[in-house]
This record gives C-alpha cells, sequence and structure tokens, in this order.
C-alpha cells in the first residue's frame, strides 16, 4: 500500500488497523508514522484541536489517547521486542494516568476492549476465569494470544503472566472459539422480511488463503468451476409475502487446501441499514446435525450498520475446522467489498 502522504510504499500492518473515528468516512490512507505526526500527540491535554488529516473530523481527547496508545503497541517499530515493557508503560502513564498502570487489556477480534488489573491475574487460569465473569466467555472456548504465541495452561504449575513476558499495559488478544470440530459439510441460511418494494439483505462468504483474499460467493457469484462442491442459491423471493432467503453450501473437506479462513458476511443492497429488514434471521449448521448451530449472533447488535462480519471458519489440521466468533460491525455491501475486506483485515487471524 502507498501513503499519501509520504508516497512511500508499506506493509498494510504500517497503516491504522480501524477508522481514525467512528465519524470518519474513509479507509485510513496516511500510514502510522505519518499520521502520528501530524496529529503531535507529545502533550494531547494541551487543548490543541486537532483533526483528522484526511476529512477534517474533529479528534476527541479520549480518541487521541487511544491512537496514542495504538501506536506505542504498533509491531512495525523498531522497539518492537519492547512491547508492554518500560517505554509502553511510560507512554500510558503520559495518556491515562498512573491509576491505569496496573492493567491489561483483552481484545476481541470485533475490536472490543476489556482491561484487568494486573496484580489481581496470578496466572493464565486465573485469566480466563476473569475474562468468563466479565466477557461471559466459557474458558474451554477461550484461545489467547500474546506477541503471536498461544498462552497455555499446565496441570501440576499453571503459567504465570510473567511467563509470557506480559506486563502492565500489555494487550493480549482473545480468540473465541465456538466450536472445533471435523465438520464435512456446511449450510448457511439466511431469510429477511421487507416493507414497501422489494428488497435484499445479502449474506456473502469470503474465502481466504491466509490474509490473503482468494474469491466471494454472493448472489451474483454463485458457483466457480474449481469449487464445484460449493456454492451460493442467489436471491429465493417470495413477493406476495415480502420474504427474501438465500443459502450457501459447502462441502469442507473437498475445499483446496490452500483455502485456510472462510468468512460470513451479512450486508446490505440498497437500504442503509440492517435494521431496516424485518424479522431476519440466520443459521449455520453442520449438515449432519441440523439441530446445532455453529454461530449465534444477535442481528440488533447490527442494526445501525451496512454490514457485519458473523464469524470464520478456521482450517485447524487434520480435518478440524474452528468457528470462530467475530461479530464485527463494517462498512460496505455487495457494491463495495473494499470495505467489508478492509474490516476482515483488521480482525484477521493472520495479523
Amino acid at each position: 500500500m502507498k501513503c499519501s502522504k509520504c508516497k512511500n510504499d508499506k506493509l498494510s500492518k504500517e497503516f491504522p488497523s480501524s477508522i481514525i473515528t467512528e465519524r470518519c468516512n474513509h479507509i485510513p490512507s496516511y500510514c502510522f508514522s505519518c499520521l502520528i505526526k501530524n496529529l503531535d500527540l507529545a502533550n494531547i491535554t494541551d487543548q490543541k484541536v486537532r483533526k483528522c488529516p484526511e476529512c477534517s473530523e474533529k479528534l476527541s481527547v479520549k480518541e487521541l489517547k487511544l491512537i496514542s496508545l495504538a501506536w506505542d503497541k504498533v509491531s512495525f517499530k523498531i522497539d518492537v521486542g519492547n512491547i508492554g515493557k518500560e517505554k509502553t508503560k511510560q507512554n500510558i502513564n503520559a495518556a491515562y494516568g498512573n491509576n491505569n498502570m496496573e492493567e491489561i487489556y483483552i481484545v476481541l477480534l470485533n475490536g472490543q476492549k476489556c482491561c484487568f488489573q494486573y496484580n489481581q491475574i496470578k496466572n493464565i487460569p486465573m485469566l480466563r476465569k476473569e475474562i468468563r465473569k466479565k466477557l461471559d466467555v466459557d474458558e474451554s472456548k477461550q484461545k489467547l494470544i500474546y506477541n503471536g504465541v498461544e498462552l497455555q495452561d499446565q496441570v501440576t504449575t499453571p503459567c504465570t503472566l510473567q511467563d509470557y513476558k506480559i506486563e502492565p499495559g500489555s494487550h493480549i488478544q482473545l480468540i473465541v472459539v465456538l466450536y472445533a470440530e471435523s465438520i464435512k459439510s456446511l449450510i448457511f441460511d439466511l431469510t429477511w422480511g421487507y416493507h414497501g418494494s422489494i428488497d435484499y439483505l445479502n449474506g456473502s462468504c469470503l474465502l481466504y488463503k491466509g490474509d490473503e483474499f482468494v474469491r466471494k460467493y454472493d448472489y451474483m457469484s454463485i458457483f466457480y468451476p474449481r469449487f464445484p462442491d460449493m456454492k451460493h442459491s442467489g436471491d429465493k423471493m417470495d413477493e406476495p409475502n415480502k420474504k427474501g432467503s438465500q443459502r450457501i453450501t459447502a462441502k469442507l473437506n473437498a475445499l483446496p487446501p490452500e483455502i485456510t479462513q472462510l468468512y460470513f458476511v451479512l450486508s446490505t443492497f440498497t437500504s442503509p441499514t440492517i435494521g431496516h429488514f424485518k424479522a431476519s434471521g440466520f443459521k449455520l449448521i453442520d449438515e449432519t446435525q441440523p439441530d446445532k448451530p455453529l454461530c449465534t449472533y444477535q442481528l440488533e447488535k447490527a442494526a445501525e450498520s451496512q454490514a457485519v462480519i458473523l464469524c470464520c471458519v478456521s482450517r485447524a489440521g487434520q480435518g478440524m475446522w474452528e468457528v470462530i466468533e467475530i461479530g464485527k460491525l463494517s462498512r460496505g455491501s455487495v457494491h463495495d467489498y473494499d470495505s467489508i475486506e478492509y474490516s476482515i483485515a483488521q480482525c484477521s487471524l493472520f495479523r
């Protein structure tokens, strides 16, 4: 990617992983380095008005603090090995004050972040219990990643945060694995109702090879000869009852081995938000166990959004697949997959 400010080609990870503020209507084109220079974050509380350099939206002090914190933990800086160490402590202290120096942060794939008191977490099993209490995620469904390493429980002597060099201010990725099973035949069913003239809610499946987009299935792209065991039904409309439906089917054991992720997405067609549709719902199931939903999500949470990344079905090896909860809101539609792909990149398992 090329930075629109410095005009240098840079890796995607050298750009902000999310929009600068919820009021921005663009994908960031300034690299992180140029953004930080432009905002001048040395003294956030100096009452100076700072704006997004690309659209001039005013930024609050809270938003500036989050940008500063995100800059502290980026992985491409020279001091990558010092994430969570003294330099990061100082920056967090400057942005948030001494009271937050003893916190660590758990970050979900949808961008949600929760803090926990560092000194109260004696080991990894205790961290999992605290996550269950605060986020209602069972310990067995938690995959915790720090600096690219999955945190493990030990039966005899539980691992501590210090064993993984986790210090105050550290950010730990939480991946919620809903199921880890040998799934051979997957079905995604979508139904919706609409008011007035005919309208469409769209279910899409985007296939990835690691972090590389391969192809999509939607109401227009329903079949590819190279993937004969996967297809999209297209729109099935019941106009008298003002209802619509779509189905995506995939024989996972027949997919080429290089396909590692399937992202399931809902998006609008002409309506501004998903909440426009009435009585909408979906189910993701293993064809052999039709009564067992693999993913659940309350669509009311996406009522004000154009699109939502529902979940990811990720190859785990030896015929096993993990169904991973996401629930990330996104801009974009079947007319604008760039925004959806950008949102997927933000929560990619390969970031």
